[in-house]
């Protein structure tokens, strides 16, 4: 998938999760930078929700989120997994989670639904949560 073709909550989601794995890897503090990042009337407030979706994110699937780089106009593969679990219901774990994280996961998922429908959705005028 092109970032290009992607809803503006979609662009929102990879951008903060492209930053998220810079200030990560630099050992930033993750949530101020992107709070700052994310500082579209009131898109600040989705900096813990996105921070603690990655994390659980990279816990339930054993290993690190790769995320392109801000520039790439093209999805890597956890950017466009990452956007299809946010797009669809999670009551069905993912394959390949540790099972004791799946509930975890599954309320990150769902927290992050929640906030991006109250904070991007009165902006763009979407219904769907990522797509």
């Amino acid at each position: 998938m092109r970032l290009a073709f992607a809803s503006p909550t979609a662009s929102t989601v990879i951008d903060a999760a492209r930053h998220w794995r810079i200030a990560r890897d630099l050992g930033e503090p993750v949530q101020p930078a992107l709070f700052i990042r994310l500082g579209i009337a009131g898109g600040g407030l989705l900096a813990p929700v996105l921070d603690g979706l990655l994390t659980v994110f990279e816990a339930a699937f054993r290993r690190r989120f790769e995320a392109g780089d801000p520039a790439d106009g093209d999805l890597t593969g956890d950017e466009e997994w990452l956007i299809e679990l946010l797009d669809h219901d999670d009551t069905t774990p993912p394959i390949g989670i540790r099972p004791d994280l799946a509930g975890a996961l599954r309320t990150a998922l769902r927290s992050t639904r929640i906030m991006l429908r109250s904070v991007l959705s009165p902006l763009s005028g979407e219904a769907s949560a990522v797509r």
